[in-house]
C-alpha cells in the first residue's frame, strides 16, 4: 500500500442562532460540557489540565452512527486557541480514529452572521494512513448532527 502524507479538509456548517462572540466564548469554555449536553451519544474525561487550555487532554467515548451501540474512543488535546479568528483546534492523541489516520483534528470556528447569528464550522483536518483508507465522512456527519443538536440546545437555554 502507497504511504500518503497529503492533508485533506471535510467542511460541515450549521446556522446557530447567537452571536458570534457568545457562541464562541461559551464553546471555548465549556467544551468539557459536551456530554452533559450529548448524553446520549457523548462521553468525556479530562486527563490533563482543565480542557480549555492549550495542552490539555480529554478521553472521549462517543457512538459514531455507522454501528448502532459500537462505543468508540478517541484521546485528544486541545492543540491551539485563535481568540481573533474565533476558532480553536483539537488534536487526536490516540484512540479508533488514529488506526485509519496518521492526523486527525477537529477545527472549530465559528463565523460571525450579522448581529444575532453565527456559522458553526466543524473541519476535520486529517492525513490518511493508506490510499484505499476510506475518508471519515461518518465522522463529519457525527459533528454536524452535533452542531444541529447544539444550536437547538442554545435556543432552549436563550
Amino acid at each position: 500500500m502507497a504511504q500518503l502524507s497529503r492533508q485533506h479538509v471535510l467542511d460541515v456548517e450549521n446556522q446557530i442562532n447567537c452571536p458570534a462572540n457568545k457562541l464562541f466564548d461559551f464553546i471555548k469554555n465549556n467544551f468539557a460540557m459536551l456530554p452533559q449536553i450529548f448524553p446520549s451519544i457523548l462521553k468525556g474525561e479530562a486527563l490533563e489540565g482543565d480542557g480549555k487550555s492549550l495542552g490539555s487532554v480529554t478521553q472521549w467515548e462517543y457512538l459514531l452512527g455507522v454501528n448502532p451501540n459500537e462505543v468508540l474512543v478517541v484521546k485528544d488535546k486541545l492543540a491551539e486557541i485563535d481568540d481573533k479568528s474565533m476558532s480553536f483546534t483539537r488534536e487526536a492523541i490516540g484512540g479508533d480514529v488514529m488506526k485509519n489516520h496518521k492526523r486527525f483534528d477537529l477545527k472549530i470556528t465559528v463565523i460571525p452572521k450579522g448581529n444575532e447569528e453565527s456559522i458553526l464550522k466543524m473541519s476535520i483536518i486529517f492525513e490518511k494512513l493508506n490510499e484505499d483508507d476510506p475518508h471519515p465522512y461518518p465522522y463529519l456527519n457525527f459533528f454536524g448532527r452535533m452542531a444541529a443538536m447544539f444550536g437547538s440546545h442554545l435556543y432552549k437555554t436563550n
